[in-house]
């Protein structure tokens, strides 16, 4: 049973990742993943059950926070349609693939989970630290098209395998690859990123886990939990996005990488109590 101080912690962790969602762009995966792992662990242990349910319970609360923060990107007249859709499509189709491949077998445990999500974030603070020369605007061409699809087709294999919506990936490929300012860069991620969690929410609500833990779990989503990050994130969405706005590129870049630095230690910490226990 969830305490009144344990709702309280879901709800602030929750208006942490809304406000990260807005504000980077990430979708706040970078936030809720570590929060739901250290409370789903004590009902699934360590288990492959419990990465299952990490992914499935993250990425279904962001598809509120990213819902919030594409919303309000689309009324200050900062959405990207074309660019977003052209991400979005191809990564569906990897993400379901991903997806499918984890929850119908045992291959993903969660020592491969642990060091596939190492990976991601030495990727993420290594790009967002490095200093960016600045970059005059420039035309999108037609022949630009096949690097979004590229980037998003990649983003849905990352989204599936670490619950992240794929934000990490996308804000600093498009800042370096396509070179789009970090600011659209973020705005088309929380679109693309809404996309995804939509697809994966569905699934999840209706897969068939092998334990349950609560009669208010629905598939793998878990609602005590997720509802309190839920409404954090309803509540601090547009206030990262109007953040965001007001903000330098460069704090948006280091922010970023900072965040990410600290679910690094995290993360190799949990890798080394792993590897201590085996």
């Amino acid at each position: 049973m969830l305490s009144i101080t344990d709702f309280i912690i879901l709800f602030l962790f929750g208006s942490l990742g809304g406000f990260m969602s807005g504000f980077l762009g990430i979708g706040g995966g970078i936030i809720y993943v570590p929060i739901l792992d250290y409370f789903l662990s004590k009902y699934f242990g360590t288990s492959n059950e419990l990465v299952k349910a990490v992914l499935a319970n993250s990425l279904f609360i962001i598809i509120f926070s990213a819902a919030v923060a594409s919303y309000k990107q689309f009324k200050m007249g900062n959405f990207f349609f074309k660019e977003t859709l052209q991400t979005m499509l191809p990564g569906i189709v990897s993400v379901i693939v991903l997806h499918t491949l984890i929850n119908n077998g045992t291959w993903y445990s969660r020592s491969v989970f642990l060091y596939f999500f190492l990976t991601m974030l030495i990727f993420v603070v290594v790009k967002m630290f490095m200093p960016k020369p600045k970059v005059e605007a420039i035309k999108e061409a037609k022949t630009n098209n096949y690097k979004y699809n590229i980037t998003g087709a990649f983003a849905g294999i990352v989204t599936a395998m670490s619950g992240l919506g794929g934000g990490v990936i996308m804000t600093p490929v498009f800042t370096e690859w396509i070179k789009l300012d970090i600011k659209k860069a973020s705005a088309i991620s929380t679109g693309v990123i809404f996309g995804f969690a939509i697809v994966i929410g569905i699934l999840n609500l209706n897969a068939k886990p092998q334990t349950y833990i609560s009669n208010w779990q629905f598939g793998y989503i878990f609602l005590p939990i997720a509802l309190p990050l839920i409404a954090g994130t309803f509540l601090f969405a547009q206030l990262g996005v109007k953040t965001a706005q007001k903000s330098k590129s460069q704090t948006i870049r280091i922010t970023f990488a900072s965040f990410a630095s600290i679910i690094l230690i995290k993360v190799i910490y949990e890798i080394l109590c792993l590897n201590s226990i085996i």
